[in-house]
């Protein structure tokens, strides 16, 4: 199931994964899902410190399980899965999201594989996801509506509730993808084609992402996702910044909001104390 906030109230993501796993010493030219297998103590690290800070749900290692091949990784995609999902859970008392990312086969100008490649590719990893016991689904960090639509239509397959969030930019009319669709039209179609929830990740905690989920809110009825950036290296949003970003995401209308890149447990317990008593579900 969704988790869903009580009115008034927002459920507590996690934060990033591969940018800590950075911190704690992954190679640039090492997919964060080796360590998973190599390293896993630093991976269950990593939960332990969000789930710690309070998160209410962890998105598993898995980014690039529908792309292992591409990455040229001898990875065993439900042997990833498997260890990833156990990861998870072994920091306790959450929900655990099998996480899988865009595959960056799609170019700038919208061309890329056809949608039975994306298909195919997302089936296999959802349902390595799904036979290791995960809860839920979460596409994130989608550029391009063709290939989150093939993602979605191999995620009905697997029965289970998916969460779907795209990466935006600022566009003439606030937001849009960077296939050039408009920000409110991407997550409608999110929307639309399954996602029980919908939302942003990869953006920065600013104004603009506020007002962005303001118009959404009244468009969208499921419930609305934030998962902005505390910063990539040398761009660092502090604690407090990045906990001010996300209360406006939730006096907007987001009811689940969390952190991306950059974001650890500092940022989301300076978010989760700037939500106040009551305002999202204390650790359980």
């Amino acid at each position: 199931m969704i988790p869903r906030a009580a009115r008034g109230s927002a459920i507590l993501l996690d934060g990033g994964m591969g940018t800590a796993l950075i911190d704690r010493g992954l190679p640039p030219a090492c997919l964060p899902e080796e360590w998973v297998v190599e390293h896993p103590g630093e991976v269950s690290a990593v939960h332990r410190a969000h789930r710690r800070a309070g998160a209410q749900v962890l998105l598993t290692c898995t980014f690039n399980l529908a792309r292992l091949d591409v990455a040229a990784s001898s990875l065993d995609r439900s042997d990833v899965a498997r260890r990833a999902v156990a990861l998870a859970r072994s920091a306790g008392g959450t929900t655990v999201a099998g996480c899988v990312g865009a595959t960056g086969l799609t170019r700038g100008d919208g061309s890329g594989p056809p949608a039975a490649e994306f298909e195919d590719r997302y089936g296999a990893a959802f349902r390595a996801l799904a036979s290791a016991g995960v809860e839920i689904l979460w596409l994130e960090t989608q550029l391009d509506l063709g290939e989150a639509r093939a993602a979605l239509k191999a995620a009905r397959r697997t029965g289970l509730p998916l969460v779907a969030t795209a990466t935006l930019r600022p566009g003439p009319d606030g937001m849009e993808g960077f296939d050039g669709t408009p920000g409110l039209t991407f997550l409608e179609v999110l929307w639309r084609e399954g996602a029980a929830a919908v939302g942003v990740n990869c953006v920065a905690p600013d104004a603009t992402l506020a007002r962005f989920l303001a118009s959404a809110a009244n468009r969208i009825p499921v419930p609305l996702v934030a998962k902005p950036n505390a910063g990539l290296p040398g761009e660092p949003v502090g604690p407090v910044p990045f906990a001010a970003g996300a209360m406006a995401a939730v006096r907007a209308g987001a009811t689940m909001v969390g952190g991306c890149c950059g974001a650890g447990g500092a940022h989301l317990r300076a978010a989760g104390i700037s939500l106040g008593p009551g305002r999202y579900p204390a650790r359980g």
